[in-house]
């Protein structure tokens, strides 16, 4: 058995899942299933209630954006604590908050009390935490795993995120369609607690890098971070593809309750069934990237999936039944997950440690940019119908990926291929 130098984790894992062997990360896994499985339930309920509530498309993705409006706001700061402080005491903190948040909501909606200021104070909340701790939480990854299973480490916490995002919005329909709504809203909530007891038995080892490094005035290490991304043109570019998926390709899953309730009449049911199969899809895109994580790979899975789910996008909105868009929904998943997970491995394992903080900060701002395409979505939906303005959506982000391999020759497959024979 040999040990990272950087982290000093034991490289004693094997295979597509090698990165199980730290029993840390395999902790810090589960906690983080458990969080986000909390998170995409939670979305899909609340854009039910709100819905429920005002019957308005636009209120659905307003509520969406309030609460992904943190993360354009805080994702610096979030990084700069990421790259300062006790990684998995940030982790913990915003589980907390984000705990407490859902519990409050839930009681709101058992006592019948529930208005609609009180989902976008809540949401705003559970944002907040969510941009504050995401920083932390994504740079942990690399601390818990040996350096070259960085790749399959990062692919396999994408896991978490698509296994999730397959059981929260399954469970939320089955919560939805069987019990009182607060039932909903109750269960995140005890997901979340889980997550924090959990995130308690996790170590963290201190990187070289991490400990030789000396903070800089906050403006400096902005500066830093920014530099590093503006001089570095793969990572620009990834940036970029992300904000292409992030503006086009997620906003239509918060439509998801308007294509159950009032295009596809499939109610409670439908709604859990469209949610999970995009999770199922996503869960398939995240083993791929941790099978096989090559850089050419990884900018192949970046290309495709990205021009992929552009049209996947455009049939799931002129869709006009149920099994279609299940099946297209998990295509489009996959696609989603394929392109979003292969972006940040390769981000992963670009970025020095002693930046990676900053540099995930940046991107989450690029995630924090997402309110815009939802509430462009929620306007056009308005406007135009739903389903209109989600293929509308799906049209933008095909043309937009295209473009960013037109003016990012780092991210076409043949020219990483080309370095990793280097």
């Amino acid at each position: 058995m040999t040990t990272n130098s950087s982290t000093n984790v034991p490289t004693n894992g094997t295979g597509p899942l090698r990165a199980f062997a730290s029993q840390d990360f395999t902790l810090f896994w589960l906690g983080s299933l458990l969080s986000i499985t909390s998170f995409f339930l939670l979305i899909i309920a609340r854009g039910w209630l709100v819905l429920e509530i005002t019957n308005s498309p636009f209120m659905v993705t307003a509520v969406a954006g309030a609460a992904q409006l943190p993360s354009l706001v805080l994702s610096i700061p979030g990084g700069i604590i990421a790259d300062r402080f006790d990684r998995r005491l940030i982790c913990l903190f915003g589980e907390s908050a984000n705990c407490l948040a859902v519990m409050a909501l839930a009681i709101l909606v058992a006592t019948g009390n529930i208005e609609i200021w009180h989902i976008f104070i809540t949401g705003i909340i559970n944002g907040t935490s969510f941009a504050l701790a995401f920083p932390a939480r994504a740079a942990i990854v690399p601390n818990l795993v040996p350096r070259n299973d960085i790749a399959n480490g990062v692919a396999l916490a994408s896991t978490m995120f698509s296994g999730a995002q397959f059981i929260g919005p399954a469970l939320a329909g089955i919560l939805l369609a069987s019990f009182s709504i607060s039932v909903a809203f109750f269960t995140p909530a005890v997901a979340s607690a889980a997550a924090v007891i959990i995130f308690f038995f996790v170590h963290v080892p201190t990187s070289q890098e991490m400990s030789q490094a000396k903070p800089s005035p906050v403006i400096t290490s902005i500066k830093e971070g920014f530099s590093y991304v503006i001089n570095n043109s793969l990572i620009l570019g990834l940036m970029v593809s992300g904000f292409v998926i992030v503006m086009f390709g997620f906003p239509y899953q918060t439509v998801l309750p308007v294509f159950a309730r009032d295009v596809l009449n499939s109610g409670e049911a439908g709604l859990g069934l469209l949610g999970a199969a995009g999770g199922a899809g996503a869960l398939f895109g995240s083993l791929a990237v941790a099978i096989s994580n090559r850089p050419h790979h990884l900018t192949t899975y970046i290309s495709v999936g990205a021009i992929g789910l552009g049209a996947m996008i455009i049939l799931f909105g002129l869709s006009p039944m149920l099994i279609i868009s299940i099946a297209v929904a998990l295509v489009a998943g996959f696609l989603l997950q394929l392109s979003f997970a292969a972006n940040f491995a390769l981000l992963q394992v670009t970025v020095p440690d002693n930046l990676r903080g900053r540099v995930l900060s940046i991107r989450f701002i690029v995630f924090g940019l997402s309110p815009a395409g939802t509430i462009f979505l929620g306007i056009t939906a308005e406007a135009y119908g739903t389903q209109s303005a989600t293929a509308g959506t799906g049209l933008l982000c095909l043309i937009g990926a295209l473009i960013t391999l037109v003016l990012f020759p780092s991210l076409r497959p043949m020219f990483n291929k080309s370095h990793d024979e280097t």
